[in-house]
């Protein structure tokens, strides 16, 4: 070995593996860019906004189809841009969450043309301000109003008084201004995992297409999705990224599709009916947050709005949704539960007396006829059952039996 040998510094062995990680981290950042870029295109129309409404709204009064806007979780403004174009078409709207989204023209009878302005979420308190708007603003038209009052999510027994509701064309392009998606939130939204599974759904129905460069840009680019029929027969269109294909969407009367919805089982809503009445229960803890008792600040404003629309020739009828089989049954069965279900309808019976307004009792769902497969979970009625439920009542209604309180059908 020479001297010349030894002067020369050591081989940096950890070379290579400093270069395979310095590729691999750029390959993975460039991949995160592109994944955040893509996601955050697809974000704009799957987080909401203007252009995306509007076109919904106007594809559907063009159509007829089966159409919804994003998000899903907040449909008010594209329901309001709905309403103002079926106006001059109905009479009568349903008001309520998605516990009433199963509701339908064809439920109602002849002379009652109907528009389901249902929203998901949609509480007590703002289900109040739509009252108040429709008996301020659109008694010329509208005569007939069924609200939904849920106490099984809650919504009855929450603290504070009636939202504001503001249901004309004009409120939309406000209703996006002031809440806009920040930048952050939008970000988190494009990284999260269903989103980026999504992704990875759609890239690969793209380039498994016969035309993947006309794919990518349908998505990407298009406010809607390429229209196609339901099983039934029905147009849609998604104006959303997510349920694309699938006909998950709101009808022309307002109504939702439930597509791709599953079915209970009777097993299976025993099972759920035991568990809701179990302590640690949202069921439970919903009906007992209060006692039982319904929050007045909220059914007294309704109860005035329902009296002074009545007093212009409108009728407001009110709604508690079905539940299935079984639950109400087995929350009866605690002294506990049972005391609280039985002053929450006691309460709202002495109100509905008040205010001379009738209540529909649909909780003990079984006694309409109601079935286990009528159902996607415990709160969530398929039509069948809506229609068991609005066909008995219009049968009494129109033999005179309904009065002013909690109605239940005979026998129920």
């Amino acid at each position: 070995m020479t001297a010349a040998t030894l002067d020369m510094p050591p081989a940096d062995s950890a070379a290579p593996m400093r270069r395979y990680l310095g590729v691999l981290l750029a390959a993975l950042t460039l991949a995160l860019v592109l994944v955040l870029a893509l996601n955050l295109v697809l974000g704009d129309r799957g987080l909401g906004n203007l252009q995306a409404t509007r076109a919904a709204s106007i594809w559907q009064q063009a159509t007829r189809g089966v159409t919804y806007a994003p998000p899903v979780g907040n449909t008010r403004p594209f329901k309001a841009l709905r309403l103002a174009d079926r106006l001059l078409e109905i009479n009568a709207l349903v008001l309520g969450s998605s516990t009433l989204m199963g509701v339908t023209q064809q439920m109602f009878p002849a002379d009652l043309r109907i528009y389901n302005l249902t929203v998901t979420g949609n509480s007590t308190a703002a289900i109040v301000g739509e009252a108040q708007y429709i008996e301020q603003h659109l008694s010329n038209h509208v005569r007939w109003v069924l609200a939904g009052l849920d106490w099984s999510v809650g919504m009855i027994y929450l603290g504070g008084g009636a939202t504001a509701v503001d249901l004309s064309p004009e409120s939309v392009a406000r209703a996006y201004a002031d809440h806009a998606v920040p930048l952050h939130k939008r970000i988190e939204d494009a990284l999260s995992w269903p989103r980026v599974a999504n992704l990875g759904t759609m890239m690969a129905a793209a380039f498994k297409s016969a035309e993947p460069l006309n794919h990518l840009r349908g998505i990407f680019f298009d406010i809607g999705g390429v229209a196609y029929r339901c099983s039934d027969g029905s147009l849609a269109r998604d104006f959303d990224v997510i349920n694309r294909g699938l006909c998950r969407g709101y009808r022309y009367d307002g109504s939702w599709t439930f597509a791709n919805d599953r079915r209970l089982t009777p097993a299976l809503a025993k099972m759920l009916a035991r568990a809701a009445a179990a302590p640690s229960s949202k069921y439970t803890k919903h009906l007992c947050s209060n006692g039982g008792a319904p929050n007045p600040e909220l059914l007294k404003p309704l109860g005035e709005t329902a009296r002074r629309f009545a007093a212009k020739g409108g009728r407001m009828v009110f709604l508690l949704p079905p539940l299935a089989p079984g639950l109400e049954q087995m929350l009866r069965a605690s002294p506990r539960w049972k005391s609280c279900l039985e002053r929450t309808k006691a309460e709202l019976d002495a109100w509905a007396t008040q205010y001379q307004v009738t209540v529909i009792d649909a909780g003990a769902s079984e006694r309409y006829g109601c079935l286990p497969m009528e159902f996607s979970d415990e709160h969530h009625a398929y039509p069948e059952c809506n229609a068991r439920v609005l066909r008995r009542f219009f049968a009494d209604d129109a033999a005179g039996r309904v009065q002013a309180g909690i109605y239940r059908a005979e026998g129920a």
